[in-house]
């Protein structure tokens, strides 16, 4: 049983490693379109309502400084893709 040349392996290689690029660049373009539809999610730490407590006086409210009191915080990759 022979081995396959070397030229057989190296365009498999460069086969695979073209589709894993396009499927990268196709993936990418999803969460772009992703993005500009839904560019922000509700904020973890005032659970979407732009408000919290203070953790030393507990009838003290003030605006969350995570999210500036808008409740509302930017996905990953909005920066990136520079999505507005």
């Amino acid at each position: 049983m022979s081995s396959p040349s070397i030229f057989t392996v190296l365009a498999t290689l460069a086969l695979w490693l073209t589709a894993l690029a396009l499927l990268a660049v196709v993936l990418a373009a999803a969460y772009r379109h992703h993005l500009t539809r839904h560019p922000y999610t509700g904020c973890r730490p005032c659970k979407g309502t732009g408000r919290r407590r203070s953790r030393v006086f507990a009838h003290s409210v003030g605006y969350c400084p995570d999210c500036t009191g808008t409740g509302l915080k930017p996905r990953p990759g909005v920066r990136l893709f520079n999505v507005r």
